[in-house]
Parts: C-alpha cells; structure tokens; sequence
C-alpha cells in the first residue's frame, strides 16, 4: 500500500515544485543542514525511501503523470550506502559523482550521486533487471571552506541529504532534453516542463545487471 502524500503548500496554477539541482541545494539543503528554516511540505521529512517499493512512495498527486512518470523529494539524516536494499530490489549507485562548484572554478560546495533501482529477474539466478525509477542524492561538502566559518544552528545536521526519486515516462517528451545541473533554462523553482535527465547507459546497465 503506498504511503500517504505529504500536504504540499499552494503553488500557482499550472505549476510545480521541480527545482533543479542548484536551486535545491541552495534553498533547501544548506538550510536544512546548518539548522535554518525550510519551506515545509516542498521536501518531505520522515519518510524513508528504502523502506517500500519507489512506485509506493508518498508522492504527492501533482507529480504524478498518467504517462507514468513521477517524482518527490526527501529529506535525510544521512547519506545511502553503497548499495541500499528496498522491499522487492535494491538500490545501485551508477557513475561517477558530480561536484557542484560555488564561483567559477571554485570549491565543491556539494556532491550529487546517482542510484538505479533494480529488481531480481525471475529468468536467472542472481541476475537484476533495472527498472525506470532512479534516485539522485545531494549532499554538502561540509569540509569545504563554504561552511567552516557558518554558524550552524542548534538542529544543525551537515550529514544531511536531499534525495530526489524519480520516473520517467516511456518516450519522454523533447522539453524534458535538460541537463540536471542547472545551466540552463528558467531560474524557477516551480516548473510546468520536464528538467531533469540521467538515465544510466545501456553498455553500464548491462554491467550492473549481474551482481558477483
């Protein structure tokens, strides 16, 4: 049985909370983690996503599409492991890390990671299938000269992560040709279009699919 969604604060007609990477990490992580206030209901709390199946998760009813896409986002105290099981799968990092940079050139000021969902395949014997859904991980650089002068507030936790779990629909449509790391397109936090990409390559899906 899926969860039930959180209540999500008003947003104007037509739109929805899609913000891209940067925007996440700036008005939604680093608040969270140095103990300042977020908007609530924008990020879910409390709920953990390795808990049930993705397709159960309390998304809320904006961010889910009759073409079958979907997506939420979630806080957590702490980053996943390397491999993160879930009820009927299991969650496999795949690619290399992604640092975002503050200024041109400058320190990592955070880190995305990439996780695929796969199921066990009923043709083989230890052999996984990857499913549709993928999750990406955002986490501070609390080392980084960014946030060692902060001064964090007494609910401070700079361990903490945003995750993003997501679906994309079968033939995804040609505004949803975006990259994830904020270069382009509109500024906004609240979107009507498609802005994310990343599903993992055939060739490396191929490698992840048999576990040794």
């Amino acid at each position: 049985m899926a969860m039930a969604p959180p209540p999500v604060p008003s947003l104007p007609l037509g739109y929805v909370f899609r913000p891209k990477a940067r925007e996440l990490i700036q008005h939604y992580l680093a608040p969270k983690a140095l103990g300042g206030y977020v908007t609530p209901g924008l990020v879910a709390e409390g709920v953990d996503v390795f808990s049930a199946a993705p397709d159960e998760l309390p998304f809320s009813r904006s961010h889910r599409r009759e073409s079958g896409e979907g997506w939420g986002y979630f806080f957590a105290a702490h980053p996943a492991g390397e491999r993160a099981p879930a009820p009927g799968g299991c969650w496999i990092p795949y690619g290399p890390e992604k640092a975002y940079r503050g200024g041109t050139g400058g320190e990592a000021v955070a880190f995305r990671r990439r996780l695929a969902y796969y199921v066990a395949w009923r043709g083989g014997d230890g052999v996984w299938a990857r499913t549709p859904w993928l999750m990406a991980e955002y986490r501070l650089n609390k080392g980084g000269a960014a946030f060692r002068c902060a001064r964090p507030g007494p609910e401070a936790n700079m361990d903490c992560v945003v995750r993003k779990v997501f679906t994309k629909p079968a033939v995804p449509p040609p505004s949803a040709r975006s990259s994830d790391d904020g270069s382009a397109g509109s500024s906004s936090r609240y979107r009507s279009a498609d802005e994310e990409a990343g599903y993992p390559g055939e060739e490396q899906a191929r490698k992840r699919a048999r576990w040794v």
